[in-house]
């Protein structure tokens, strides 16, 4: 019996500070803020996707010939083949010729090769357009230093959402305490990098044959991230 009660006894305590804390909880002023950065960061890893073909026409160039050229076009240009270069895919088919029996094999490729800025990639291009390669596209843009740039718009979140609230408080006779809780999320927006055709690509697809040859030009575009920040501080 003594020690049901004792039981009783410290679990009514307990329940009596919880509802004290709580009550403190609820009862203690407080101001919250929310705050968003923004930053635009140019891309530092580029991906081209490159396929290369055998196709069916008089002369073709074999898929190992077609593989040699590209690797002539990224030694040219001094790119460290092993280190940016990947085979995505390989793969042949087989078709007959129409009214024959005649095989005609086809043998396809497909890689993928990492850059780090747009003025090597556009040589690239161009020395693999020189070589009869022209299928060829922008597959994926990365940013590599995220949590480094993270945190800096964090810390200059918090930062802002600090000074507006002693703003806002000292309009009141009151002081800016401690953050007694902090939330935030990061969101991007990236803006796919704009490849104008090869002067191949641009005849067949505009049907202008007339038109002049053009360079190959590239525009990168930036990678816009958003820091959103919500930050509640005690008031004095």
């Amino acid at each position: 019996m003594k020690r049901f009660i004792f039981h009783t006894i410290v679990a009514a305590m307990l329940l009596a500070v919880q509802a004290e804390s709580f009550a403190q909880q609820t009862t203690q002023p407080y101001i919250e803020m929310s705050t968003t950065v923004k930053r635009e960061v140019t891309p530092n890893e580029l991906y081209l996707k490159i396929t290369i073909n055998e196709k069916d026409y008089k002369g073709k160039k074999s898929l190992e010939q077609l593989q040699e050229a590209m690797m002539g076009a990224l030694k040219e240009n001094r790119i460290d083949i092993p280190e940016c270069l990947t085979l995505n895919y390989m793969g042949s088919e087989i078709s007959y010729a129409t009214f024959s029996k005649k095989i005609k094999p086809k043998s396809e490729a497909t890689y993928m090769l990492k850059l780090y800025d747009a003025a090597t990639m556009q040589q690239v291009i161009a020395s693999l357009e020189k070589r009869g390669i022209s299928d060829i596209g922008l597959a994926e843009v990365k940013f590599t230093k995220e949590n480094e740039l993270r945190q800096e718009m964090g810390i200059e979140a918090i930062q802002q959402a600090k000074a507006e609230a002693a703003a806002l408080a000292g309009a009141i006779g009151q002081q800016v305490g401690k953050a007694v809780s902090i939330s935030s999320w990061l969101s991007n927006g990236q803006i796919m990098p704009r490849i104008y055709k090869s002067r191949a690509n641009s005849v067949a697809e505009d049907a202008m044959p007339e038109a002049a040859p053009e360079a190959t030009v590239i525009s990168i575009g930036k990678i816009t991230y958003s820091l959103n920040v919500n930050v509640r501080f005690e008031l004095l």
